[in-house]
């Protein structure tokens, strides 16, 4: 009775398609999240692997950690059921909370056209991108015209304003653009930050993982794998202050641990070697 079984499928128990195959593309797909990336009128964004089955693993562990606590208060188990198209939908909840409650889609901008200039992302002149985030452009507008040399715009008619730089965002992005060009994406970093601006990289991948505010988080670690050797993974979003989270062992080989299992539970020597010769366990 205190047995918590925890259950994933692609798309949920109920419903007219419960038993249809998924996979991780699938998922992503029927759940609007190729949908939420890219520009207006541009086809639905090629993903990167693996995102859509990642969080539903995170979603399954979270599940079960709030059923173990249901455990602790009721002393009762129970089965715990998710889906990749539950996890997902749940992901982008913010996103599709506008269709849902106001009949109304997020549009997909077009970055030669945003709304807000200050609020976007613009390459530099060694190729890389930055990302400038400023989601109250008026107070900021003088401090930005400053940093990006163009303190002859500050008061221009055209630019002055919120609603005005929204009505002439595309010349103000082509502005700034120009200006981008003109030094790289560090000397950019460099220069924004000092000035006051809120601005970041926009990073690849092979960035992220030699990122020194990452690293300095354990969002990566370096580890020392018995089999592998040293290597450098995906570390842990969060930290607790009693309990730190760390690296210990590898995950385990198939099959691993199941005699070690079985002699907690009470079976013998000579019953595991039963179970082995039958087939039931390797």
């Amino acid at each position: 009775p205190r047995l918590i079984y925890g259950h994933s499928s692609g798309w949920g128990r109920k419903g007219p398609d419960a038993g249809d195959l998924s996979f991780d593309y699938t998922g992503i797909a029927r759940s609007g999240f190729m949908m939420c990336a890219g520009e207006k009128g541009s086809p639905p964004s090629q993903m990167l692997p693996g995102m859509g089955d990642q969080i539903g693993a995170f979603m399954l562990a979270w599940a079960v950690t709030a059923a173990l606590y249901a455990r602790e208060k009721t002393g009762k188990g129970q089965l715990v059921d998710t889906s990749l198209m539950g996890s997902i939908i749940a992901l982008i909840g913010l996103i599709l909370d506008a269709p849902a409650m106001l009949g109304q889609e997020y549009p997909r901008d077009t970055r030669a056209e945003a709304g807000n200039p200050m609020y976007n992302h613009y390459r530099c002149s060694d190729g890389k991108w930055i990302a400038v985030a400023h989601l109250q452009p008026d107070r900021y507008w003088p401090i930005f015209c400053k940093a990006m040399g163009i303190s002859h715009l500050e008061n221009d008619p055209r630019f002055n304003t919120m609603e005005a730089r929204g009505i002439n965002c595309k010349e103000l992005i082509r502005i700034l653009d120009e200006r981008f060009a003109t030094r790289t994406r560090d000397e950019w970093l460099d220069h924004l930050k000092k000035s006051g601006c809120i601005c970041t990289p926009v990073q690849t991948p092979s960035e992220v993982v030699q990122d020194p505010q990452a690293l300095a988080n354990n969002y990566i670690i370096d580890v020392d794998h018995p089999v592998v050797g040293k290597l450098r993974e995906v570390g842990f979003p969060w930290d607790f202050s009693k309990t730190p989270a760390s690296w210990r062992k590898p995950a385990p080989q198939l099959g691993e641990h199941t005699e070690e299992i079985l002699l907690d539970l009470g079976y013998t020597a000579e019953d595991i070697a039963r179970l082995r010769t039958s087939g039931v366990i390797l």
